[in-house]
């Protein structure tokens, strides 16, 4: 069986791209998710997730070369 998730957020800041000890790249960021809904008062309430999503070898260095805080991303 295989779970999936799909996210499409913003990231919070600047992707931060390290190495492992045998020179491999990994790319960390932080992507907020926001839902926005009407309450039983018709009020829009709005809830803001956080999630790190972490991208290893030429997909890090990818998302570390084009990415950047604020832009808007589908994971």
């Amino acid at each position: 069986m295989l779970n999936s998730a799909h996210l499409i957020g913003n990231l919070g800041a600047d992707p931060e791209l390290r190495s492992t000890t045998s020179g491999q790249a990994v790319c960390t960021m932080r992507l907020a998710t926001t839902d926005k809904w009407k309450d039983k008062a018709g009020v829009m309430q709005d809830r803001t997730e956080w999630h790190t999503v972490v991208a290893w070898g030429p997909l890090g260095e990818t998302c570390n070369k084009y990415l950047a805080k604020g832009r808007q991303v589908f994971v």
